[in-house]
């Protein structure tokens, strides 16, 4: 079955490595977190930020400690870097494949799940982030591979063994990913024929692998979520109208990446209704997941990034493949239109996706990568050198100025620091940085540096506040700070000097 995969699933491998390869050698700030993390578990044996102060600041601890395993064998350092981009890769391509089991076991023809296969190859965003060495990939693989075992989750104890497994698996790679298991209740729930046995096994596979991570994070780190979950959330929203306009973001990523899939949901479900199989046992699951996590992240006003949305593009693909399946076979279309109609369909989307990508995706997400590891990676080389150990620098970006400086790291975003993110909470960031307000926490006794990024270069320097007089010494410029925030923008590092 593989060899015969991998022969028809050639030209979406193909199109997958040509939508990567302008990114390659891409990374992220978050990255540089994820690895810092794991160097402080070979290191120091702690799961840590800065060295001595356990934290829960990262959004994916199976990433970490994969990478800490892989360091292991590697010597951590810039070669996890490596390991990040060896891992995401490869998840994105065994993702495509997914997608293309997953269609044939819910009863897509050879073509149709080609063309599934096709849809996620092209995908912009699904790109983006496997070729920029996140998590993203691995999470996406492995709730493709929960996807795949739900089919028979509820009636069979060994598909079900396999379904727990990878929602634990995926929960570990990605928090969102704990909204499974309500998914896969309400989706058993929903159906008239199950086996409760099947079931328990299912959350009892799950339970053993959540369990004790959760566990060590109470006990060890003091909490059983991410910093990040909280800093990124902006509480419920109850509002109708609110709730619709906070959707539209949503609905931007989703129809830039899947749309035409998601036209033929849409269309799927107005011309078949209830007769539709999408609404069959067998795609209950994706389809209920595929709703119930954009109305999460919007009821919880998360800031939805593009990279969120991937943990449903993959099922949007298939249930939209399916319904044009279905939409051919009942208007006894047949023929030779069958087989053209989702390839054709799926070739737009790649083409689509390929001129989006290529004009708004590569351009800034390129020029970010290499003021990344160039320029900031220079700022963190600076500190490391111009200051003694036990220094603490104040910064919003955090992750390579850690990873490169070695020194106490100040995060003014609040994502791997209580204190600071309990100060988010109460002041926005503008606030924190132009009054000072980061230098009057007595956690930070002493403050020797400071990383101002914004569009105005030496906005403080010479200035006075809170007992710190600010030095400006070294400036650099940076082309952008992602898609959404186009520069350029102005690093200023300060030397803070105590005044008086």
């Amino acid at each position: 079955m593989l060899r015969g995969d991998l022969k028809v699933l050639a030209v979406p491998f193909v199109v997958f490595l040509f939508m990567l390869w302008p990114l390659r050698g891409g990374f992220t700030d978050d990255g540089y977190i994820h690895i810092r993390y794991a160097d402080n578990i070979l290191t120091l044996g702690e799961y840590s930020f800065n060295p001595g102060e356990v934290s829960y600041g990262t959004t994916s601890p199976l990433w970490v400690l994969m990478h800490a395993a892989a360091g292991r064998f590697t010597g951590g350092g810039e070669s996890l870097i490596v390991v990040s981009t060896v891992l995401a890769w490869f998840s994105g391509f065994v993702s495509v494949w997914l997608v293309f089991l997953l269609a044939r076991r819910l009863g897509l023809s050879i073509g149709f799940g080609i063309a599934a296969a096709l849809s996620l190859a092209g995908h912009a965003w699904f790109a983006r982030w496997t070729a920029l060495a996140m998590e993203t990939s691995t999470a996406v693989a492995a709730i493709l591979a929960a996807g795949y075992f739900s089919i028979q989750a509820d009636q069979n104890r060994r598909q079900a063994m396999f379904f727990g497994f990878f929602m634990a698996l995926a929960a570990l790679l990605r928090p969102e990913a704990y909204l499974l298991v309500p998914v896969f209740l309400l989706s058993v729930i929903l159906r008239r024929n199950r086996n409760w046995t099947a079931v328990a096994t299912s959350i009892a596979i799950y339970s053993a692998m959540i369990v004790p991570w959760l566990l060590f994070a109470r006990l060890h780190i003091g909490t059983f979520l991410p910093n990040t979950a909280g800093a990124k959330s902006g509480g419920l929203v109850l509002n109708p109208i609110a709730f619709v306009q906070k959707l539209e973001p949503v609905v931007k990523i989703v129809a830039s990446g899947e749309g035409i899939a998601l036209i033929l949901v849409i269309l799927g479900i107005v011309l078949l209704r209830q007769r539709s199989r999408l609404f069959s046992p067998a795609f209950r699951f994706i389809l209920l997941w595929s709703v119930a996590l954009p109305f999460v992240y919007v009821l919880f006003d998360i800031q939805v990034l593009s990279r969120y949305m991937l943990l449903t593009s993959p099922f949007v693909i298939v249930l939209g493949f399916a319904a044009l399946e279905e939409i051919v076979d009942g208007e006894r279309i047949g023929g030779v239109l069958s087989r053209v109609a989702p390839l054709a369909l799926a070739a737009i989307s790649v083409v689509i996706n390929a001129v989006f990508y290529v004009v708004v995706v590569v351009p800034p997400s390129r020029a970010f990568t290499y003021d990344l590891k160039n320029t900031l990676k220079g700022i963190g080389r600076y500190v490391h050198e111009h200051s003694n150990e036990g220094a603490v620098v104040a910064a919003a970006d955090i992750g390579y100025l850690a990873f490169y400086s070695d020194r106490t790291v100040l995060d003014l975003g609040g994502l791997v620091d209580r204190t600071t993110h309990a100060l988010r909470e109460e002041h926005d960031y503008e606030k924190i940085v132009e009054q000072g307000l980061y230098l009057t926490l007595d956690k930070y006794p002493r403050v020797d540096f400071m990383i101002d990024r914004e569009k105005e270069k030496n906005r403080f320097d010479g200035r006075v506040m809170n007992g710190y007089r600010f030095e400006s010494v070294r400036v650099e410029r940076i082309e952008n700070l992602g898609i959404r925030k186009p520069g350029p923008y102005y690093y200023t590092l300060y030397k803070l000097h105590v005044d008086g």
